[in-house]
């Protein structure tokens, strides 16, 4: 029997539930997880209780009526918050998200049965041990995800359930058992109904997976249910001297080589999104794509606007999609300039973005790429660690200074900030506050 080493906080809700006479288990993820040797923090609990009879079992301990209707208690063991559910069957999903209705059970594998995939169909308790009733053990040590029943209908129920195959798929490298993968291609219509937000909570997750790029393209029928703007890129020569593959493969490929970061892995997705609508071809067959950065941007932020990504999110994408073909060489006084305009943080990103796209075109570009851009980073290092000027605050006068200096206007006060700092960036003054005040003076003041 499969021993799993329960939190101390879990255990005391179990053995209440089992000293009144009600079955009751771990379920779902946490099972899943610590089978697969994690240490799971977040714990769902299923019982033969319902939620009056709970009420009943946990009156000496806080609870939450979280989700009563649907059988859902939180309760609040050792300080820590742990939701507790009837086991239920659900009635029709006519929405494709929600159950009309849910009826409470008294056995779990009625429970279990109406839960999405094999490996989170596991339960498990320390009286009764490991509960397994529909191979999620084996899958989990094969690495298939095999919907519970039949698959179509699994997914007709909840669309997103598409999405959590394919984030299984690329976060935990596992496959797909056959009939489940037909159903997600059958059903893929299903995730047009689905929250804008949930489909992008999953999106992300699926992009920082290892095998995010492979299922990418093993599905990229489903992803264009989400992204309809991708599709034009399938298959797309761009018949280039720098390019060795089509736009979707190039994509792909830079994607698969830049950090799993979500944000830098959706950027190489979208960086050349807009070349097949720009494309043009000489009269020797050669591709041309002048102008896709600015209008990849432009797709971008209309792709992130529908699903609803945070503006933070949205304006990082959009500026390493813009400058992802801008050739930055390797001079220090333009150095100063990039931090000035896009800060530390972006320009490095902005960096392993160029990096990421240069690595997926012809090899022999890569080492020219790859130095242009180390030689950047080494003066960025170099200024970083000099103490160089290139931002307002680091400038050795201020609005105040300035004022005190006779300059009373507002506007002007800003203005002759920003002419100073380029003054200093471009070495015309130093970065001292006489020096500074005196130029300033000279312009504005008779």
């Amino acid at each position: 029997m499969s021993r799993i080493a329960l939190p101390e906080h879990v255990e005391i809700i179990l053995e209440k539930l089992n000293r009144r006479g009600f079955e009751a288990y771990a379920v779902g993820g946490a099972v899943r997880d610590s089978l697969e040797g994690g240490q799971p923090d977040d714990w769902d609990l299923c019982t033969a209780a319902t939620p009056e009879e709970m009420m009943d079992v946990f009156q000496d301990m806080r609870t939450i009526p979280t989700g009563i209707q649907h059988g859902t208690l939180t309760v609040v063991s050792g300080g820590r918050p742990v939701e507790v559910t009837t086991f239920r069957t659900d009635g029709d999903y006519s929405d494709g998200r929600h159950p009309d209705e849910v009826f409470f059970v008294r056995n779990i594998r009625e429970d279990l049965a109406r839960r999405d995939f094999t490996v989170n169909a596991m339960a498990y308790s320390p009286s009764a041990g490991l509960l397994d009733l529909f191979g999620g053990t084996e899958d989990l040590k094969e690495g298939v995800i095999r919907c519970v029943g039949d698959p179509v209908q699994r997914f007709s129920e909840d669309g997103l359930r598409i999405m959590r195959a394919l984030r299984f798929l690329s976060v935990k490298g596992y496959s797909a058992d056959p009939d489940t993968a037909a159903a997600i291609h059958q059903c893929r219509g299903m995730l047009r109904e689905i929250a804008p937000e949930r489909i992008r909570a999953e999106l992300m997750k699926f992009l920082a997976g290892q095998q995010a790029a492979k299922y990418l393209d093993e599905y990229r029928d489903v992803f264009a249910v989400i992204i309809p703007e991708l599709e034009p890129m399938f298959d797309f020569a761009q018949h280039s001297p720098y390019h060795n593959r089509d736009v979707w493969h190039h994509t792909l490929a830079a994607l698969d080589y830049i950090e799993p970061d979500p944000e830098l892995r959706f950027t190489m997705l979208v960086h050349d999104i807009a070349k097949p609508v720009l494309a043009w071809f000489d009269e020797t067959g050669r591709g041309h794509f002048r102008g896709h950065p600015g209008k990849s941007a432009e797709i971008a932020a209309k792709i992130m606007a529908g699903l609803r990504f945070p503006k933070a999110s949205m304006n990082r994408i959009i500026t390493l999609v813009r400058y992802h073909d801008t050739r930055f060489e390797p001079d220090r006084m333009l150095v100063r300039k990039l931090l000035r305009d896009f800060g530390e943080t972006v320009l490095r990103d902005l960096m392993k973005v160029q990096r990421a796209d240069a690595a997926g075109k012809y090899e022999r570009f890569l080492p020219r790429t790859e130095a242009r851009i180390q030689g950047v980073l080494s003066l960025m290092e170099a200024i970083l660690r000099d103490g160089d000027c290139y931002s307002l605050k680091m400038l050795a006068v201020n609005g105040n200074d300035l004022r005190e200096a006779g300059i009373r206007d507002g506007v002007t006060i800003g203005e002759e900030l920003q002419k100073l700092l380029e003054d200093v960036i471009e070495e015309r003054l130093p970065n001292e506050r006489d020096a500074l005040l005196e130029a300033a003076k000279e312009r504005n003041c008779e």
